[in-house]
């Protein structure tokens, strides 16, 4: 995939999936993403950072299961106007059933 903006829309009616490069044009865009991805995988994540410049999100269930999903956005290093995802690891071995 392309890295482009994506807004939360766009992201709902073409992907349903998250990747590294992803970028989003504010945090709140990047936020509505994720818990779409997260409704429609039906699975559940918790935020374990939030600051200025980082967002981090995991499994809520991985104490339980040992589920190693996890999604982390930073400022762009080229633009700190947008968001990227710079970490994401889509394995998810739960669902909220």
């Amino acid at each position: 995939m392309p890295n482009v903006f994506i807004d939360s829309e766009g992201f709902a009616n073409e992907y349903w999936e998250l990747y590294v490069g992803m970028q989003f044009q504010t945090i709140d865009e990047a936020k509505d993403a994720i818990k779409k991805y997260n409704l429609k995988k039906d699975v559940q994540c918790k935020v374990t950072k939030a600051t200025s410049k980082k967002y981090v999100c995991k499994c809520s269930q991985k104490a339980e299961n040992g589920s190693n999903w996890k999604i982390w956005l930073s400022k762009s290093r080229r633009n700190v106007t947008f968001w990227v995802v710079s970490v994401y690891n889509e394995t998810h071995t739960c669902s909220s059933n």
